[in-house]
């Protein structure tokens, strides 16, 4: 399993390589090695994410350790996220940076894998430490989230932001804007939107054909971004930040069966606590009646531009 076929084109579905080269380190159980990432603003989805200020998103460096586990076990399907047991985000990753991940992965059983990581810019500052569960696809089957309650009921008619507002308040554009409907809206403490997945998303867009089913999975790492806009979305309406809204923290997450293109993903999002400058939300993700995604925590951190942008900053 390497993720790209000849030419340049992937054997699965992802928004972008998430890697530019992978180290082994030997000896020890399990898998060690590190992981390195430039950041650039040509990678897909860049030029949508703080358009004129190229961040790579919290979520890429969990979608680089789900491909480089993916090519270091060699199965014939990609791993995929089970479980964000926690990811902390400890400063900008902005472009020139070059990342270096230090992972260690080791086999859980059920084709599951534990993975720990703790990333540095080239300047030694921390930027992530995090603990995933990827798995193959009996995992991806053989899981389900039952949250209370069940789905959400489908609105007659929508509330909230319409799609020029959603434009005029989330620092994203296209094709990294993945809210495309306010369903229903309680400003500053529950937010419902949509998210329809698209077969022409750019993240299917270098596959090549002859590719089975499910290889079309729609990457977990883009729902998981899709929930953090729809919460940001929702934190605005609370008028208590300003600045950049930047992830700072993931808590127990958690991803079953497999969303494809046609459909229609529906974000639960509340707010759990509010503080000066950070927000505590949770939620869940629907896929008409079937529960795709859990979020125990998403902290969303806003820090002042200066602290964010270290070329703005510089004299």
């Amino acid at each position: 399993m390497t993720g790209r076929a000849p030419g340049g084109r992937h054997t699965f579905a992802t928004p972008l390589r998430a890697y530019d080269r992978i180290d082994v380190c030997p000896g020890g159980p399990g898998l060690r090695f590190r992981l390195f990432k430039t950041v650039r603003a040509e990678d897909p989805y860049m030029a949508g994410h703080f358009p004129g200020l190229t961040l790579l998103p919290a979520v890429f460096v969990l979608e680089g350790l789900r491909q480089a586990v993916s090519v270091l076990t060699g199965g014939d399907e990609p791993l995929n996220l089970v479980e964000v047991t926690s990811g902390r985000w400890l400063a900008p990753m902005q472009g020139g940076d070059e990342i270096r991940l230090d992972v260690t992965a080791t086999e859980a059983g059920d084709g599951r894998w534990r993975v720990t990581a703790d990333g540095v810019r080239q300047d030694g500052v921390p930027v992530v430490a995090a603990k995933v569960v990827l798995g193959g696809r009996d995992a991806l089957v053989s899981d389900a989230l039952v949250p209370a309650g069940g789905p959400p009921p489908v609105a007659v008619t929508a509330s909230g932001p319409d799609y020029t507002a959603i434009l005029d308040r989330l620092p994203v554009r296209h094709p990294m804007l993945l809210v495309d409907r306010v369903e229903a809206f309680e400003p500053g403490r529950e937010i419902t939107t949509v998210k329809a997945v698209s077969g022409s998303e750019p993240c299917y867009g270098s596959m090549e054909d002859g590719l089975p089913l499910s290889r079309y999975m729609y990457p977990r790492t883009l729902m998981l971004e899709s929930f953090g806009q729809s919460s940001v979305l929702l934190w605005l309406s609370s008028g208590t930040t300003e600045g950049v809204q930047v992830a700072a923290a993931f808590r127990h997450c958690r991803f079953a069966g497999e969303v494809r293109p046609g459909a229609v993903l529906r974000h639960v999002v509340r707010v759990d606590r509010l503080m000066s400058d950070n927000v505590f939300v949770s939620g869940e993700t629907w896929d008409g009646g079937r529960c795709v995604m859990t979020v125990g925590a998403l902290i969303g951190s806003s820090r002042p531009r200066e602290r964010v942008d270290r070329t703005a900053a510089a004299p």
